[in-house]
């Protein structure tokens, strides 16, 4: 992996500690009408996991693209060397005298 998708994971385990903290800070602490004032910092927290998640969606499918586009070019290339090889080939063949 690169480096920008090792940030990237970086920043979503963080988000996943983060997430897990105030969820364990929550938890026990207050009775079920005491997390009515949290339900805006839930959604927020929930919402950015779903950008981060969405985020990597789109970079591993942005990525998938590219390679398979490299792909096609290194196999196209592939075949112009092969297609070189066998003319010069040809081409000694041709200028050898037959025995």
């Amino acid at each position: 992996m690169n480096q920008k998708r090792l940030l990237f994971y970086l920043a979503f385990a963080i988000y996943q500690l983060i997430a897990f903290i105030f969820t364990v800070m929550v938890d026990g602490h207050l009775d079920l009408l005491g997390l009515l004032r949290f339900i805006p910092w839930f959604k927020f927290i929930s919402f950015l996991g779903v950008l981060l998640l969405l985020a990597d969606v789109i970079w591993y499918w942005l990525d998938r693209k590219a390679n398979s586009k490299r792909q096609d070019n290194l196999e196209k290339e592939n075949i112009e060397l092969k297609a070189k090889v066998y003319d010069s080939q040809e081409a000694v063949k041709i200028k050898a005298p037959a025995k």
